[in-house]
């Protein structure tokens, strides 16, 4: 037992990376265990369905980031909104894509946004970088 003991001291970074690439792997599977299931898009899909109007975007940056540089059309709502619990939407009837910050997967947005009743999540592969890289417009401050 001691052994053990000693090997947990010695290694606990493998368990940490362990445990990380369980979560990246699993992530999609804990989407729909927190009420729903989270669809990845593209840019160019991201694009066609804003178009059309069928989603509204909602991009997960800090205010300051987001001021310096967004995508026109998004609604600002820095995650940490949804995880103090001070995030208020006014629309909850069509999808919502989400342009997480730094790529990370929000799963405390989702879990709110599905507990609030939005139909549909999509999960925006890219970042703002990206969609101005992609010749989308982008709003520069």
């Amino acid at each position: 037992m001691e052994e053990f003991f000693e090997l947990t001291i010695h290694y606990w970074w493998i368990g940490v990376i362990l445990a990380t690439l369980i979560i990246l792997i699993s992530a999609k599977r804990l989407s729909t265990f927190f009420g729903g299931d989270v669809v990845e898009i593209t840019l160019e899909e991201a694009m066609v369905i804003l178009e059309r109007k069928q989603a509204i975007l909602i991009d997960l940056a800090e205010k300051k980031v987001f001021e310096k540089c967004h995508i026109i059309g998004a609604i600002n709502m820095p995650g940490i909104t949804f995880i103090n619990a001070t995030a208020k939407l006014e629309e909850t009837s069509k999808p919502i894509i989400l342009l997480p910050m730094k790529g990370l997967f929000p799963m405390p947005v989702v879990q709110f946004l599905y507990s609030a009743g939005v139909p549909k999540l999509y999960l925006l592969k890219g970042t703002v970088n990206d969609w101005k890289k992609a010749g989308f417009k982008v709003f520069e401050n």
